[in-house]
């Protein structure tokens, strides 16, 4: 198994919108079950989409508040990312109650784990969630400024990284991803920039800077990273995607070409002065992403932005061919695009 030695980049085209306001009110993240559906984690409760926009259903009880009194047992204050296990069972970060909470696919609450410290597994803010191939769970501890490794059910193994801004060490890291090799991907919020790990811990290189250049970040988000290698960065602050190759190198970004999804069509047709407003609108910037904050990707090779501000998901497609060495040239000194 191994990653190709190269890729004939064919395009990565904008392909469709889900949802709207109402039905994916300020989307944090989502995931894609092995049945095709998509649990969209909102700040108000979880919803479970079709591709072709049908609710299948509702779940997940909201608390308010700005502390975790009152919050009950089966409820969140705020959520931030969502993963799901071999048996699309639900995980959860609660960055307010600093705990993961689970839930079925079906909605059932399943009860959640972890408690407000800074001690060995304790949590203080967790935010990106990830499994590993034999099911435990990475968790970014973000203002203890380290990743937690546990069990499914909340036993602590091991961890990693101290606050700072030097190879390995994190300022409120954010989220997190697993190639299929089982090495880690930690954006690493604060510092603008993303740090590969082995599994155990083990700083292998980083990549980004701050700034609103190509390839540069201001306060990253959600990451993934495909079989292909590519990664995948929610570049929240400049509100885009950016991908890299393998080695870290930018390849592009993404900057949101949202058309109306069916739902937001439907709902728009019935309010006369939001139609005014729309025919009134730069169409330009409506299209634009608005604070994405994570990015997931399914088997096919697309990839959904959660376009948090706008209330709802974009969706591209990936297209592109796997390369060996036999089949490209070495590498140049100098690249350049033109065929002269």
């Amino acid at each position: 198994m191994t990653f190709p030695y190269a890729l004939l980049r064919v395009g990565f085209p904008y392909l469709t919108t889900l949802a709207c306001k109402r039905i994916t009110d300020f989307p944090m993240d989502l995931a894609i079950g092995k049945d095709g559906l998509i649990y969209v984690l909102c700040t108000a409760p979880i919803r479970v989409i079709t591709f072709d926009e049908q609710v299948v259903r509702t779940f997940g009880k909201l608390a308010w508040g700005r502390d975790r009194k009152g919050v009950g047992e089966d409820e969140m204050m705020w959520p931030i990312q969502v993963v799901l296990d071999g048996e699309d069972n639900l995980y959860i970060t609660d960055e307010a109650c600093h705990r993961i909470t689970m839930y079925s696919k079906e909605g059932q609450f399943l009860g959640h784990w972890g408690q407000h410290g800074s001690k060995e597994g304790q949590l203080n803010r967790p935010a990106g969630i990830a499994f590993d191939a034999k099911e435990d769970v990475f968790v970014v501890d973000a203002l203890n400024h380290r990743v937690q490794k546990f069990t499914k059910d909340g036993r602590f193994i091991m961890s990693f990284g101290s606050q700072g801004n030097r190879p390995g060490e994190f300022d409120t890291p954010w989220g997190i991803a697993e190639d299929k090799f089982g090495d880690l991907y930690v954006s690493d919020w604060r510092n603008d920039r993303v740090q590969k790990f082995t599994c155990d811990g083990r700083f292998i290189f980083e990549f980004g800077k701050s700034g609103t250049g190509d390839g540069e970040l201001t306060r990253p988000a959600g990451i993934e990273v495909d079989d292909d290698g590519d990664i995948y960065v929610a570049d929240w602050g400049n509100n885009r995607v950016n991908l890299y190759n393998k080695g870290g190198r930018f390849v592009q970004k993404f900057i949101g070409d949202a058309t109306l999804s069916k739902s937001a069509i439907q709902l728009i047709k019935n309010q006369k002065r939001v139609l005014r407003l729309r025919e009134m609108a730069n169409m330009e910037t409506e299209k634009r992403f608005q604070g994405p904050r994570s990015v997931r990707l399914d088997k096919k090779g697309r990839m959904y932005v959660a376009d948090h501000e706008s209330y709802r998901i974009q969706v591209y497609q990936k297209q592109a061919v796997p390369l060996t060495q036999e089949e490209i040239g070495p590498e140049l000194k100098a690249p350049s695009l033109s065929a002269n």
